[in-house]
């Protein structure tokens, strides 16, 4: 690589794999080759800068934390790689698991839902249809009862990365393209669950893990809060709670306008103002109470957007954003 491309790096992938192994000579040869005691070029300390950082952050990423959680005598050992506060306790995030930490003052939202576990979202429906959900259903691995509250393992694929570090990586908003294809993963969400008769009332982006490479989405926190269609919801988070509509704020129904409305405010979110005007006023346009109709609007207006699809590449991985 040469300094003008180097400075162009953001994301860890720009210059180094992900194996240690193999990125350790490229990060020592690059340091050879620009390091300022050793390169001319008026740009070199910029360059190195940016080689030191990004290899950092690749280093970094392969540390892992521990935190220990306590029943009686008996302690259970989260291994992860970086963690995240929630409005019901912390979400610890590993290569291959998620950790969700309920604490003691939230888990009756818990204890009194319909979605105890990730059954709720597979039960009575075709193995077809589940072939093709299993890329975006929380999976639920264990669930521990300690001192502190509600600890649930769940298990993700390693390029699963949680929506919100990666807006944080990205200032908040997302190249309109990559917000296309999110917004899209979740509509199909939303139909599915209209098939199934349930309300997620999670649809945000504290609850959500996108896979980059995969261009895929998981729901991976606070799909306990969902609900059948017309039974009482137990709560919501207050990103939720701020898209439900005046009739389920005042009888605390489970609705699937919930969901779509929540789908709405998130693209309003992540959106920029480059986004194709036709995207923009998808955003910000009334709900309709039928997910399938919804993901019509959405695909036309993706068609007056951008005219074609075609797949967007985002670098962005683990330890971009694990620091």
């Amino acid at each position: 690589m040469d300094i003008s491309e180097i400075l162009k790096c953001k994301c860890c992938s720009d210059i180094f794999p992900d194996d240690m192994a193999l990125a350790q000579p490229i990060y020592m040869a690059l340091m050879v080759k620009y390091h300022p005691d050793k390169c001319s070029d008026p740009r070199a300390p910029e360059a190195s800068a940016v080689i030191n950082e990004l290899y950092g952050k690749l280093k970094k990423a392969h540390t892992a934390k521990e935190k220990l959680f306590h029943s009686g005598s008996h302690a259970y050992g989260v291994k992860y790689l970086m963690d995240i506060t929630q409005e019901y306790g912390a979400e610890y995030i590993g290569e291959r698991n998620v950790y969700l930490f309920i604490d003691g003052n939230s888990t009756d939202c818990f204890y009194n839902s319909e979605a105890r576990s990730d059954l709720f979202f597979r039960e009575y429906l075709p193995q077809q249809i589940l072939a093709q959900a299993e890329v975006f259903l929380p999976v639920v691995s264990r669930i521990f009862d300690t001192d502190e509250g509600l600890l649930i393992e769940t298990c993700k694929r390693a390029g699963e990365l949680p929506l919100t570090k990666v807006l944080d990586f990205y200032g908040g908003k997302l190249d309109d393209r990559h917000a296309a294809w999110i917004i899209s993963r979740l509509l199909g969400i939303c139909c599915y669950a209209e098939l199934k008769g349930i309300v997620w009332n999670c649809l945000a982006e504290e609850n959500l893990l996108i896979d980059p490479e995969q261009h895929t989405l998981r729901v991976g926190g606070g799909w306990w809060f969902a609900a059948r269609e017309g039974n009482k919801m137990t709560g919501v988070q207050s990103t939720v709670y701020n898209s439900l509509s005046a009739d389920s704020m005042t009888d605390g129904i489970a609705r699937h306008i919930t969901d779509l409305e929540s789908v709405k405010a998130l693209a309003r979110r992540i959106l920029t103002d480059e986004a194709p005007s036709a995207i923009r006023d998808y955003a910000e346009s009334i709900c309709s109470t039928s997910a399938s109709e919804e993901m019509e609007k959405w695909e036309e207006a993706i068609i007056k957007g951008y005219g074609e699809r075609r797949f967007t590449h985002m670098n962005v991985r683990l330890p971009d954003i694990a620091g």
